[in-house]
Order: C-alpha cells, then sequence, then structure tokens
C-alpha cells in the first residue's frame, strides 16, 4: 500500500516538472516592466499657476476638480519628490501672474518655477549688437505712409514686440555715447555734465533742432530817436539797482 502511494507521489511530481518545463520553453509573452514615468492622460495634472508666494496645480482635463494648493514653493518641491519616487513624472506648463510696467496685471509662461529666466540676461548687454547685424527696424504704424510720415518719433509700444531686441531707436540713443568718450547727452552714463551740454548748445551743435516762432513776413520798421516818447533800447539784462540783494 505504501509502495503504490509513493509511486503516485513520484510520477505526479514528475508529470507537473515537466508540464512546468514545457510551460517555460514555449510561453513567449514576457512581463511587461516598464518604467512609470506618466499617469493616465486624465489623471495627470498639466497646468501649474504662481501668485505671489502661492501656487495651484490644475487638471485642465478634469475642470470640475478642485487644484492642489501649495503655499509656498517647498510644498510644491514636497509634492514632486513624492511624485517622483512613485515614478510619476508629468509635464506641467507654468504660468506666472506679473504685472508689466504699464500696470496691466498678466499670467506670463516660464520654464518653471525654479527657472523664472527673468531679469538680467545671460548674454551680455554689449553682445547684443552682434546678434542681429544692423538694428532692427522698428514696427510702427505710424511711419508707415511715407513720405507724409517721415521724421516721426516711434509710437508707444504696449505689447513689448521689440524686448531683448537691438532696433534704431537703440542705435540713436547709443550714437550719443559711442561717438565720444564725454558724451553731451544727459541721458548716456558717459555724460560730462551740465557745463559740457551747455558749450554744445552755445557753439551751434544742435542748431538745426532750434524751435523759433515761424515768421512769414519781415515787417518795415524805423527807429527815430528824436520822436516824443522813443527812448533807448532796453537793457540786456536786469540793472543791479533792481536786482535782489541777499545779505
Amino acid at each position: 500500500m505504501n509502495i503504490d502511494r509513493k509511486a503516485t507521489l513520484l510520477g505526479f511530481s514528475v508529470i507537473s516538472f515537466f508540464a512546468g518545463l514545457y510551460f517555460c520553453l514555449t510561453f513567449d509573452k514576457k512581463e511587461g516592466l516598464t518604467n512609470a514615468t506618466t499617469q493616465d492622460s486624465n489623471g495627470c495634472p498639466d497646468l501649474l499657476v504662481r501668485k505671489g508666494a502661492s501656487l495651484l496645480l490644475y487638471n485642465t482635463k478634469t475642470p470640475d476638480a478642485d487644484p492642489i494648493p501649495f503655499y509656498n514653493l517647498d510644498e510644491y518641491i514636497n509634492y514632486l519628490d513624492i511624485q517622483r519616487k512613485k515614478g510619476v513624472n508629468c509635464p506641467v506648463l507654468f504660468l506666472q501672474y506679473e504685472t508689466t510696467a504699464q500696470g496691466t496685471e498678466v499670467y506670463r509662461m516660464r520654464p518653471s518655477p525654479f527657472d523664472l529666466q527673468a531679469g538680467v540676461p545671460e548674454t551680455a548687454a554689449s553682445s547684443i549688437t552682434q546678434l542681429g547685424g544692423k538694428p532692427i527696424k522698428v514696427i510702427d504704424a505710424t511711419r508707415d505712409n511715407g513720405p507724409y510720415n517721415k521724421g516721426l518719433f516711434a509710437g508707444f509700444d504696449p505689447y513689448g514686440l521689440h524686448v531683448g531686441e537691438y532696433t534704431e531707436v537703440d542705435a540713436i540713443h547709443d550714437s550719443t555715447a559711442l561717438k565720444q568718450s564725454i558724451s553731451e547727452n544727459p541721458m548716456d552714463a558717459n555724460w560730462g555734465g551740465v557745463q559740457t551740454t551747455e558749450n554744445a548748445v552755445r557753439v551751434g551743435n544742435y542748431i538745426d533742432r532750434y524751435v523759433n516762432k515761424p515768421m512769414y513776413f519781415t515787417p518795415k520798421t524805423s527807429y527815430l530817436p528824436d520822436v516824443y516818447g522813443a527812448g533807448p533800447l532796453p537793457p540786456n539784462e536786469v540793472p543791479d539797482a533792481l536786482k535782489p540783494q541777499y545779505e
């Protein structure tokens, strides 16, 4: 009886071994071990908005869901660390709430909350003129219909179309600073002072910019000193007797 039982167990073990071996040799499907880099498209947040120190993480595919709030950047960093440990890495569009120089409130796209790319550019300001060769022509509709609108100043640009570009207006501004060591323009960093500008005006450097009342005709006048009431010409300066006295 014991011999039959042992034979049965041995036969069952042999059959199970060969069955398992056959399954391993013939089954081609491999286990899907993949890195879960992103969540399901509907469950992955895709918009991060920052206003002040607070951040809100939205999922635009589910507009009814409330955003995930973060009251400072450290909380958002901690959230990212937890998600990345789970293998979740969702691409997010980052918008920064800002106020422009004209007082307009806008949401501006930035690379990330850790790299705003604002302020001083990495490229030196002196090399900007070499990026495009010649200065870029200003987009201005008030100058289009020549020759009627010739010589006008550039209009106000409310959209900042030429931010980061070296334009013709920039070239005009730099012309006074670059043509000599001491500038006559008070807006230049190398301005020579009030006396330098006054001397330049007196010698006639800017005589073509004088604005005078136009004389359409020359009146015929004569000076008769013998006529009653005709006195000497008025002095060019105030007499010393009429000047204020300071103790």
